[in-house]
This record gives C-alpha cells, structure tokens and sequence, in this order.
C-alpha cells in the first residue's frame, strides 16, 4: 500500500468513513431508543377501569370546548364524570397550550375517547379550540415527541394507513379541528424521522 492511500484510509478510519462494516448498508435504518417525555401525572381517581389488550392506533384530539381555553387534566377528569357520567377523564394524555403533557387515564387502560374504537387506541387531547385558534409551537411539540415515543412502545408504524388518525376519522365529529387536522401528515413525519437515525 502506499503511504498516500495509507494516510487517506487512515483518516477515512477516524471519520468512520473507512469502516463500512461498521455502517449500515444502504437502505437499512438504524433504529435509535427514544426516550419517555416528561409526563406529569395528577391524582385522579376511576369509578372503574378496565385493562386495553392491543393498541393499534393514536387518536389526536382537541380539546374543543366553546372557547379557546387551556384545559387541565383535573378540568377535563371532573367535566367527563360529573356532565358526561364517565369513569373518569376519556383521554390517556392532555397536552397543554405550554407543551407540558399530563396524564389522564392510565395508559394501560381502556379510554373514552373515540366510540367504538377505544379498546385498541391511546387518546391524545390538545388543550384549545383548533376551529377557533391554532396549536401552539410547544403543542406541536409536545405531541410529535409524545407519538413518536409511543409508536416505539407498541410498535406502530406511523405512516402506515389509519395509525395516527384524527378524531374526526372515527367519528361524525370535526374534531380536532380545522387548523390541526390538516397537521397530522406533519406529527407521522416527524415520528417516522425520529425512529430511525
């Protein structure tokens, strides 16, 4: 070998250039671990619960009360039992208008979000009106991380058809709104990115 290629295939090594071995071949993705947002977790108490068997899909919600206001988990907890006559909050996570997350049902657990399509899905609610005003950058955020690292929990796979869905395509609702319906391509993107290195 002479010293010219020595010193560039030298080099090549250092940068991790000159090991393709080392290297994914092309067109295989490096998956990477993510790491669970930060996720405060009230004290919230159940009439009942029960446990979900499977989980297939993310539902994205808003909030959609009739105002634009930056709803609470204990808020939304108190108005699904006390006016809906629910066990309890209908949403596994709040996500408010600061991008900080909040727990609402168990995750583990059934939720009360999306007739009919409960027992295989994790509910997502942003706090706000998305008819009348628009996601925050930190709720845009907040959800895209949160989605992301729950597609690596159950293994989903975010681009595939009917994973990450709006409420509006489950039920007769326009939930969650017009001005973050048309972000969902925008939360699987980031999610499909974030998977992989």
């Amino acid at each position: 070998m002479k010293r010219r290629d020595f010193l560039r295939y030298s080099a090549m090594a250092v940068l991790g250039a000159g090991m393709p071995f080392l290297l994914p071949s092309v067109g295989e993705a490096r998956v990477r671990k993510l790491e669970k947002p930060l996720v405060r977790r009230p004290f919230l108490q159940f009439t009942d619960h029960v446990e979900r068997a499977a989980t297939d899909r993310i539902v994205i919600h808003h909030a959609g009360l009739s105002v634009d206001k930056d709803s609470t988990a204990e808020e939304i907890h108190q108005f699904h039992r006390e006016v809906r006559g629910w066990a309890g909050i209908g949403y596994h996570y709040i996500i408010r208008k600061s991008g900080d997350i909040e727990q609402g049902r168990w995750p583990s657990l059934v939720g009360a979000h999306s007739q009919d399509n409960n027992e295989n899905s994790v509910g997502i609610c942003l706090a706000g009106n998305f008819d009348l005003a628009k996601p925050s950058r930190a709720q845009m955020d907040a959800v895209k991380e949160l989605a992301a690292w729950l597609c690596q929990e159950y293994g989903l796979d975010p681009m595939k058809k009917g994973v990450i869905v709006g409420h509006r395509d489950l039920n007769d609702t326009s939930c969650p709104g017009k001005n973050l319906y048309p972000r969902l391509d925008e939360i699987r993107r980031y999610c499909r990115d974030a998977l992989q290195a």
